[in-house]
């Protein structure tokens, strides 16, 4: 097997993370103690973290074990992430995989494969050794960044913080595959965060399963919002983004402290899903359209400049025409900056892919409805953008002459070489290019 390792002490492992950024930093944490190869075809492991929260995420995993294998045929290749949680004997059905690591076992990757390689494991699919606790959260110690926690250009460190989520929308699967709600210390996170910041990351985005839930459930350490008024005594030196929050849960009072925070950035991203009421109640959102528009509008009228993002699926089961037009009606109304659609999917073991069955919309009108509010999607984002033309902003250089924006902004670059080197945070100012309108950063 040519450039693979010999050694047998040294396993060079080569990650492909598919899903949400949840995934993608477990799949960090599980191959941080790891070499790193750059290739399938130099790995001794291939690790394949990953996703199941639709079908098409099943399938495009099983592709990637196939594909993975004809470019490393002698490596050991292991599977994880929720995909392992929920297709385990599928996937030690294949004959491409060796390995299968549910989440409860994943922290002790390095010893299951020495199991493995003495002939110790009973079968392909790992059991739970216990480490389920340490595997959960990685935070780095103070001075010493955690590499793993670096997106691709080390530009951004994403950190989840919590896991698991007790809601039960009839669309989704994940509950059942990652269990109870359970958070990081408070204290630890915010200590993680400071030293991500020292060590020069840019930016830390805070991630979880249901990260509105943080601290709440299991401790009286006071919740998501408390952690922020650590990190507003005692700033970091990055700032801070926060991923996907549940709206009502999250509630006034934590979309007016980012608003307002001089260390988390003005973006909130609060799914919505449908603007329907009865929609709603049919997908167990547990969301009141006229309590989501109040906390919608009062976020932006305390910071206009804040990116106020959302996720809608087009053609849920029973979804009617009158139902969509409320979508499309509630929608148009709010001051959204993006869009994220999907057309509706149904996921096995759902109560949504039961009444698929029975009330599906056709296909056809679904992927009308999709359209139609991508392109409401894309009408709100060109609003924002223009609006920002002219203002100043707190950049973060990406790679490929890209920047991100403090609001949620991609934008191309015209700075000084010197400037514009990945993982450099300066402020800029904002302008539509006079060639095609896109948004560029130029120097203040």
């Amino acid at each position: 097997m040519s450039g693979v390792s010999t050694d047998p002490r040294v396993r060079r492992l080569f990650v492909e993370a598919l899903g949400c950024k949840v995934s993608r930093v477990d799949a960090g944490t599980t191959a941080a103690p790891f070499a790193r190869a750059a290739s399938p075809a130099g790995a001794d492991v291939v690790l394949l973290h990953g996703c199941a929260v639709t079908e098409r995420a099943l399938r495009d995993g099983r592709r990637a074990v196939r594909r993975l294998r004809r470019a490393s045929p002698e490596a050991t290749l292991v599977v994880s992430g929720c995909l392992a949680e929920d297709a385990a004997g599928g996937l030690a059905a294949m004959r491409e995989v060796d390995l299968v690591v549910p989440l409860a076992a994943r922290a002790g990757l390095g010893a299951l494969l020495d199991a493995r390689d003495a002939g110790l494991l009973p079968g392909k699919i790992a059991g739970d050794d216990g480490t389920r606790g340490a595997a959960l959260f990685a935070m780095p110690a103070a001075g010493r960044a955690a590499s793993a926690l670096l997106d691709a250009g080390r530009t951004r460190a994403f950190l989840k913080i919590q896991d698991g989520c007790r809601r039960r929308c009839a669309f989704c699967i994940v509950p059942k595959l990652r269990g109870a709600e359970r958070s990081a210390l408070r204290a630890d996170v915010a200590d993680a965060v400071r030293a991500l910041g020292a060590s020069g990351v840019p930016e830390v985005v805070l991630t979880g399963i249901h990260l509105a839930a943080f601290g709440g459930s299991e401790r009286d350490e006071g919740g998501l919002l408390a952690l922020l008024d650590d990190l507003e005594r005692d700033a970091p030196r990055c700032r801070v983004r926060l991923s996907s929050l549940e709206p009502m849960e999250a509630g006034v009072e934590l979309a007016a402290r980012v608003a307002a925070s001089r260390v988390v950035v003005p973006h909130l991203h609060l799914p919505l899903q449908s603007g329907s009421a009865s929609v709603l109640r049919r997908m167990r959102r547990g969301i009141v359209p006229s309590r989501y528009r109040a906390l919608a509008r009062a976020a932006v009228r305390a910071n206009p400049r804040l990116h106020l993002a959302t996720d809608l699926i087009a053609g849920f089961p029973g979804e009617t025409d009158a139902e969509f037009e409320e979508t499309l009606r509630f929608v148009e109304e709010l001051p959204f900056a993006s869009l994220h659609v999907f057309p509706f999917s149904p996921r096995a073991g759902t109560d949504a892919a039961a009444w698929h069955r029975e009330s599906a919309v056709p296909a056809r009108t679904v992927t009308e409805r999709t359209r139609a509010l991508r392109r409401l999607g894309d009408a709100k984002a060109a609003s924002f953008a223009a609006r920002a033309s002219g203002t100043v902003a707190d950049l973060v250089v990406l790679g490929g002459g890209r920047g991100l924006t403090d609001h949620y902004l991609d934008v191309g670059l015209r700075l000084p070489a010197d400037d514009a080197v990945p993982g450099r945070r300066l402020a800029v100012r904002l302008a539509a290019s006079p060639e095609d309108g896109t948004l560029e950063a130029h120097p203040c």
